[in-house]
């Protein structure tokens, strides 16, 4: 069985959905394609921010917690030795570009991605039940000391080089907002204008139905060959059907590699592992924003499924096993700051964010073969950047004028 479309789109996280939705939009045929149900995978388990919090991409650990992740203690970050010896090179490139100057560049590359992203989510909203997961009450980061509130100031100083509001706190204040929060923190700065999904899953979903409903096509069905036939169209073995394209868009995330190097394509993308466990209130205790707590390095966010305590990153190989000790070492900081009670999902969560050194995502053309597209590797901020970037390559597709300039993203960076 063959069919024919425009474009097809491969990977439905919020990336791959989002640059479906665009290019449908854009009155194009498009098929989308996942082994899965849109929204599960790496999409499903994050903090659910999005607005402009993220002045800064997350940089390499501090010196301070290297004892700690050595002895496998620290929530934040997490290190698989045994595939330590494959990612030396990629972090000694991290390193790099955490350094003040580099990190600062990644930033201000990244920040008309960042900028419009609620505009950007909102479009893609529209005739959904998706604004109905959406809360004006975002991130809010505490720190238990005066040493991490100074360490942090390069992110204040970059918000207000690029105009974003923020309001700095003392218990007091913070407290008249979250009065459950327990005040063992010295400040509390809100980020007053990002903004939180309450379900991140629940939101994919929302606007894959809406690429159906409004004529694209979805196969949950696993790829098992890409290739360029003689017609100059794409090919896609995809479970019993071919399918024919003039456009094939990569939005597969940690398994772009897997898909790309028949092709003559491998990118150095890392996988920095996140988990998350859901667990109740106690008694009548409410929270209202996203909370990281900086000094131990997890966040907790109140959601539908009920408060979502997430850890930061541990980097491994793609298949290496599960290992949640993270979710194990924040709990009990986590109860410390607020009074968690007992889970509420009988497992935890674990997903992989494609990450490049330079945390900036690879989007726009493939160097050697016509019709072929990139939109991967967006790290910690696929959520908050996914409807962008997907309206960033749609306009590189259609060969409209981009709203931004896509040159950081260019995947020659890598060749």
């Amino acid at each position: 069985m063959n069919e024919s479309y425009d474009a097809v789109v491969i990977g439905a996280g919020i990336v791959g959905v989002s640059t479906a939705l665009h290019l449908l939009m854009r009155g194009m045929k498009v098929a989308l394609i996942d082994r899965r149900e849109p929204g599960t995978e790496t999409s499903f388990g994050n903090a659910g921010i999005i607005g402009n919090a993220y002045v800064l991409p997350f940089g390499f650990p501090s010196l301070g917690r290297i004892p700690s992740i050595l002895l496998d203690r620290d929530v934040s970050t997490r290190v698989h030795y045994s595939s330590l010896p494959r990612y030396l090179t990629w972090l000694w490139k991290f390193y790099l570009n955490s350094q003040t100057e580099a990190r600062y560049r990644s930033g201000r590359a990244l920040w008309p991605l960042i900028s419009p992203s609620l505009e950007e989510h909102r479009a893609l909203m529209r005739g959904t039940s998706a604004e109905q997961k959406l809360s004006p009450d975002g991130r809010t980061a505490l720190y238990r000391s005066d040493e991490s509130f100074e360490s942090d100031a390069g992110s204040r100083a970059m918000a207000k080089e690029l105009n974003v509001p923020f309001d700095v706190m003392d218990t007091d204040m913070f407290g008249t907002i979250e009065p459950h929060v327990k005040p063992i923190y010295r400040k509390a700065v809100r980020w007053s204008s990002s903004w939180r999904i309450k379900d991140p899953g629940g939101l994919v979903s929302d606007y894959a139905a809406r690429f159906v409903r409004e004529g694209g096509t979805f196969l949950q069905t696993e790829v098992k060959r890409l290739d360029y036939a003689e017609s100059k169209s794409w090919r896609i073995a995809a479970g019993n059907i071919e399918i024919y394209a003039s456009h094939a868009a990569i939005c597969v995330g940690p398994w772009a590699n897997d898909l790309l190097k028949p092709l003559g394509y491998t990118f150095p993308l890392a996988f920095k592992r996140g988990y998350h466990r859901h667990y109740r209130a106690m008694g009548s205790a409410e929270l209202s924003h996203a909370i990281v707590d900086v000094d131990i390095g997890y966040l907790l966010s109140p959601m539908e499924q009920g408060y979502r305590l997430t850890t930061g990153a541990e980097l491994a190989a793609l298949n290496d096993p599960p290992t949640p000790v993270q979710i194990d070492h924040a709990l009990p900081h986590a109860r410390e700051l607020f009074p968690l009670g007992d889970a509420a999902d009988d497992k935890t969560w674990m997903g992989s964010r494609p990450c490049f050194a330079d945390s900036l995502p690879a989007i726009g053309p493939a160097q050697n073969h016509k019709g072929l597209w990139f939109n991967f590797g967006h790290g910690h901020v696929g959520m908050t950047i996914g409807p962008s970037s997907g309206r960033l390559l749609t306009e590189m597709i259609r060969g409209e004028k981009t709203f931004c300039d896509p040159q950081p993203f260019s995947a020659a960076r890598f060749a």
